[in-house]
């Protein structure tokens, strides 16, 4: 299981409490925006190496609705 992803955009990654992020994700210095999480979903383990999420989201049209259903979520 992942973090809660509710209010994600704005937040750093790696800093919702609660769950056991990998050092690489809490070092990354990203702060999570629409740029952000579709460059960390298109490839987590190249965007942040070390970081504990191997699946990715190759399909921009998946990425993007993805996105705006979180975005739509923070609202």
């Amino acid at each position: 299981m992942g973090p809660n992803l509710n209010k994600l955009f704005g937040r750093k990654a790696g800093s919702a409490p609660g769950f056991n992020y990998s050092p690489a994700l809490k070092a990354s210095g990203i702060v999570w925006d629409a740029k952000t999480l579709d460059q960390y979903l298109a490839a987590p383990t190249t965007r942040v190496p070390g970081t504990r999420m191997v699946m990715k989201v190759g399909d921009p049209a998946r990425r993007a609705a993805l996105i705006a259903y979180l975005k739509a979520e923070t609202k």
